[in-house]
């Protein structure tokens, strides 16, 4: 029966008897169930010690220099002795993480939480100008600064959120946050417009209503133009 790839994580099978070496593979993807069905990791930021312990299961931390996001795991390596065996994630990969308590998934990536009912992850930002990208997601972005920040929204080309996307803006600082959209995109019936916040501590919640189409609804200092 010739070999094929299996729904799902892609596994080998139906091959025959000493097809592709067949022990090696089946032994591997193995692995990748083991690994993977319920699959929980002890750290993504702690550096992998250069011995683990038996079973132990790990992310690489993003700012590693060698293997960064992968999932690392204590295990035989192909010449016998006990070793780190590192595992690519794929997109939507999710993961328990124990020292953290929580869940995070392989998005764009990166390693990001994910969302709990009840939960907003709070993201800072620092610089003077942010493009809305996917990590945004269900997020309260907060600007922190005295410099003014502009918070573009980007066109459907280039960053594709699904109708119904909801991200919130929050000036915590005291530098004016305004939010733009980019050339062909719609901000509460206005293509290309922008509109600033009403002051430190206001807040807005962007929600895509289209493609290309967005609103703004909070503390405003005005109407959207």
């Amino acid at each position: 029966m010739p070999e094929r790839i299996m729904p799902g994580l892609g596994l080998r099978a139906f091959y025959d008897p000493g097809q592709r070496n067949w022990g090696t593979s089946l032994s591997e993807d193995l692995r990748l169930v083991s690994a993977l069905v319920q699959a929980r990791a002890t750290s993504r930021t702690a550096v992998l010690p250069a011995t683990g312990t038996a079973g132990q299961i790990a992310i690489v931390p993003a700012t590693a220099g060698v293997n960064a996001n992968a999932l690392a795991l204590w295990d035989q390596s192909p010449a016998g002795a006990a070793a780190w065996v590192y595992l690519t994630p794929e997109e939507g990969w999710q993961i328990w993480i124990a020292d953290e308590a929580r869940h995070v998934q392989f998005t764009a990536g990166a390693w990001v939480e994910v969302p709990r009912p009840g939960v907003v992850r709070i993201r800072t930002l620092t610089a003077t100008a942010h493009t809305l990208e996917p990590i945004d997601l269900g997020s309260i972005l907060e600007t922190t600064g005295s410099s003014a920040v502009t918070v573009t929204i980007p066109a459907e080309a280039t960053a594709a959120f699904e109708i119904g996307a909801l991200i919130n803006v929050t000036q915590v600082g005291a530098g004016i946050a305004t939010v733009a959209a980019a050339p062909g995109v719609s901000l509460n019936g206005v293509t290309g417009g922008l509109v600033a916040l009403d002051g430190q501590w206001s807040g807005v919640a962007l929600v895509k209503r289209g493609a290309d189409a967005w609103v703004i609804q909070g503390a405003l200092v005005g109407a959207v133009a």
